[in-house]
């Protein structure tokens, strides 16, 4: 049985968890701005701060300042983070937009986006969640 739905408060906390665990990665920091639209949440926002390849902060909602703005669309959403679509794929195809400094996202964050253990906590994540 899954433990929340996917994009609620609590999914949100168990990625900022989860994130808080990845391995360090000294000088990768950035920060990142993922919405999703016509959820069932209604539109989900939240922004993620990454210091030293961790996940340091998540700040759910419009609030402050983010280098790079990553917008879904719900079912693109869905299937990124449960593991069945590539980000660098999405973003090649147009499956997501990425605003702003979308170098920051796209490359200087790719050791922690495009990682393992990245995508092992979303293989996690996605077995907990009822999509």
């Amino acid at each position: 049985m899954a433990e929340f739905s996917f994009l609620s408060e609590e999914w949100i906390a168990a990625l900022a968890k989860g994130g808080a665990a990845l391995p360090e990665r000294p000088g990768v920091d950035g920060v990142v701005r993922f919405v999703m639209t016509s959820t069932p949440h209604g539109k989900v926002q939240f922004r993620l701060v990454v210091a030293d390849g961790r996940i340091s902060e998540v700040l759910v909602g419009r609030e402050g300042e983010a280098e790079a703005m990553v917008t879904w669309k719900y079912a693109d959403a869905v299937a990124q983070f449960s593991g069945d679509l590539d980000a660098d794929v999405a973003f090649m195809t147009g499956r997501c937009k990425v605003e702003n400094a979308y170098a920051r996202y796209v490359f200087d964050l790719r050791p922690v986006f495009g990682s393992l253990e990245w995508n092992g906590l979303l293989s996690d994540l996605a077995g907990r969640t009822e999509f």
